[in-house]
């Protein structure tokens, strides 16, 4: 009866299974992986545009404001606020005033001098 029983049951080569099994996870792995970083690149590239798009508000409010700056502390306008009394202003006295002047160059100063040291020099 042993003898006929063995006859019926089917030999499962453990190695060949195992293989199999493995190959099988790693496809999975690799499909799941491909998905998960094709979502990530497509919550990246609408996060990117978004980000751009803020930069270029951003742009555009600096360069109104810096239009205002320039209009509102241009010569003409801060002739006509004084002139409505909205600043005042009082003219600097000669006093106060420091004026700068650039020595003149010589033509010995464009040569190359040797540096002394003072602890050699005697």
């Amino acid at each position: 009866m042993n003898r006929s029983r063995r006859k019926n049951c089917n030999a499962v080569n453990a190695a060949s299974l195992a293989r199999w099994i493995v190959i099988t996870a790693f496809l999975a792995l690799a499909g799941l992986s491909y998905v998960y970083l094709t979502l990530q690149l497509y919550h990246l590239g609408e996060r990117r545009k978004a980000v751009e798009n803020e930069l270029a508000t951003l742009r555009t409010q600096n360069d109104i404001a810096s239009a205002q700056t320039a209009a509102l502390t241009s010569r003409s306008a801060l002739q006509r606020r004084l002139k409505e009394g909205y600043l005042k202003m009082v003219p600097i006295s000669e006093a106060n005033i420091v004026r700068l002047t650039m020595p003149a160059r010589s033509a010995d100063d464009d040569a190359i001098q040797p540096v002394v040291n003072p602890s050699n020099a005697k």
